[in-house]
Parts: structure tokens; sequence; C-alpha cells
């Protein structure tokens, strides 16, 4: 007995492409096109695991992961344009399918950690550290913590890319001071305010350490969900604000 293609509702459909931040993720072809002041869709629904496999699929694709409880769960939903639609089941390869099972996993990380932004949150006071990273902080303090970076690879492990480790070590270098004053002139008003922002951090870590994932992941996640609740101008200043918390031990121990 063949599976019949469940109808999607519009809200799926959006959530669907949101996930791929609504291209293609295959070819980064826009999902949508503009003609005239009308937007039409250029997308169609893919099943990564067949609707219906034919016995050719289900030998290629007995041991491989699945995702979704059945073919016709989200999970297992993925927007295409029309012509990665097509070239993707016809045929169908074990490359071709390990990719975008990875691709989804990938989307769906993403969007759980978008769920997980409103659930932690960190105190206004972190603004005062962001703005004053672009209107106050002086560049010429290098010299006064260069020795703080060399702690940072203790802390760091082989799963953080070389760029994002040189990134790490520079902003430490760089800020690590100027972040430590700025927090602790927080604490002016006897709130501990720059407390409450460093077990913040700290339990937004823990909850990304216990999902087990790697510790450039976890990095990424800090970042983006910093970027996320202080809305700066660039990612600059959560890259700094995390960078501080790895050599303060708020995160990566």
């Amino acid at each position: 007995m063949s599976n019949k293609r469940r109808n999607l509702s519009n809200a799926q459909q959006l959530a669907l492409i949101s996930q791929v931040d609504r291209v293609c993720p295959l070819d980064a072809e826009p999902l949508f096109y503009t003609k005239g002041q009308k937007s039409y869709k250029n997308y169609e629904i893919a099943h990564i695991y067949p609707l219906n496999p034919t016995p050719s699929e289900e030998t290629l694709l007995q041991y491989e992961e699945r995702l979704g409880k059945d073919v016709n769960d989200e999970d297992n939903l993925i927007p295409l344009c029309s012509l990665c639609h097509t070239q993707y089941d016809k045929p169908r390869t074990i490359e071709e399918y390990r990719e975008l099972v990875a691709i989804k996993k990938r989307a769906m990380e993403r969007s759980g950690q978008e769920q997980l932004w409103k659930k932690h949150h960190i105190e206004e006071g972190i603004l005062e550290i962001v703005d004053a990273i672009y209107s106050d902080a002086d560049e010429d303090i290098e010299a006064e913590i260069i020795f703080t970076s060399v702690k940072v690879d203790e802390k760091l492990n082989d799963s953080i890319s070389k760029p994002t480790r040189r990134k790490i070590k520079s902003n430490v270098s760089y800020y690590y001071t100027f972040v430590r004053e700025k927090l602790a002139l927080l604490d002016l008003a006897g709130d501990c305010t720059s407390e409450i922002i460093s077990s913040q951090v700290k339990t937004f870590y823990l909850t990304q350490k216990s999902k087990g994932v790697s510790q450039q992941a976890v990095f990424e996640n800090i970042v983006n969900w910093l970027d996320a609740k202080t809305k700066s101008e660039t990612k600059d200043a959560a890259e700094i604000i995390a960078s501080f918390f790895i050599q303060n031990c708020e995160v990566f121990e």
C-alpha cells in the first residue's frame, strides 16, 4: 500500500521555508521570485527519504539514518527548487541523500536554537557593554593583557576551527580587561548585575553542552544568542563577549 502525500498548511510550509532561509539548500536558488509586484513560489516540498521508495531505493537506504517518525513527518521534508527536487529524486544517490540529511539536521538545530533564545534571558546591562565596545574601546590595551590569550588554548579543543581560534584569542587579547572593567561598573549600583550576566551565560553554555554539540557549535550558538538578544550593529560585539566568557571560565571550563 502506497503512502499518500500529506497536505501541509501555509504555516507548516512557512516554517519549512524559514528553516532554509528562503533559498534552496542545494544550489542557493531563491524559493520565491517576483514578477510585477507579486511574489510567486519557486519551490517544491521534497521528501528526504522517499514517499514511496522503489525496491532499489529501499536497498540503497536500508542502513541510512532516517529523520522523522514517518515519511510525511516535517523532519523528513525540505523545500527545494523545482530543478533540484527533480535531480534529487531521479536518480537518487546515497551521497545526495546523506548531504540532504546533514543539511536538514543543521536546519533543525538552528530552529531549536531560536526556541532556546526565548527561554534564556540576559540582563539589559549587557547592552551597555555592547555600546561601549563600539564607542569606547581603546585598541591600545593589547600589551596589558596579551598573557590572557595563552590560557584560551588550554580550553579549546580540535573542533574549533583555526580561524575561530584566532578570532577568540584576538578578542581576548584586545578586550578582556575592557569587558571586565565594564562589567565591574555595572555593579556600582549594588545589584550584582555582572554576576547575574555571568550566571546567565554559564546556564546557556551548560544547555549547549548538554546537547553534546562540538565546541565550534557551542561558540557559534552563544554568539548568535547574544547577537539576537542585544541586536547590535554586527556580530563583533557578541563574539567579543563570548570570547571574554571563555577566558573567564563561564564557557569551556
